[in-house]
């Protein structure tokens, strides 16, 4: 080769490596984090030194990446593609009949990771109502022992109307009677 078609050569790879490098930082942006989770800079080298490898490679990866964020939102990662400790993480919203389709269901078949049809949201910032004066049991956000909710006010001698669910609080409008007798505000 002349120096001309090495000069040309050059080019072309540093164009296929700039180009390696936005597409790997568009799949950031868009999908939260690069393709299998190669820091940008990989992707640019893979390009410069093999296009015809790099691209097939992008497009097999970056496919992959997109089927995962369809899945659901995933835990937040860096510019590196390595997990942020800080982000919030989403399994949370993971159930164990979701991770195990064969694990025994609930009998009355209610999700408890989404909010019941029959609640009625309410402002988050208003406090549920006071205990009744000599309360036994102090009160509290207690696990909801219905099941159909994360949460419910125990108001230090009966369970109220006020579920939470993933931090947003609602009042139930439809309660389990075998729990006992509801506080209705």
């Amino acid at each position: 080769m002349s120096g001309p078609d090495l000069v040309l050569g050059l080019l072309l790879d540093v164009a296929a490596a700039v180009l390696g490098y936005a597409l790997s930082e568009g799949d950031r942006r868009k999908l939260g984090r690069t393709p299998w989770g190669l820091p940008s800079p990989v992707w640019a080298l893979i390009w410069f030194l093999a296009w015809f490898v790099g691209l097939p490679l992008y497009l097999f990866a970056h496919r992959a990446e997109v089927r995962r964020a369809a899945q659901g939102p995933s835990p937040t990662f860096d510019a590196y593609g390595r997990m942020d400790p800080v982000a919030p993480s989403s399994s949370a919203a993971r159930s164990s009949g979701s991770d195990f389709p064969a694990y025994p269901r609930r009998a009355d078949g209610v999700d408890r990771r989404s909010p019941d049809p029959a609640a009625t949201p309410v402002d988050p910032v208003t406090p549920p109502p006071p205990a009744p004066p000599g309360a036994a049991a102090p009160p509290s956000w207690q696990p909801d022992p219905s099941g159909r909710f994360h949460y419910r006010w125990w108001t230090g001698s009966e369970w109220t109307s006020y579920v939470a669910t993933h931090g947003q609080v609602v009042v139930d409008g439809s309660p389990d009677q075998r729990i006992g007798p509801y506080h209705q505000t």
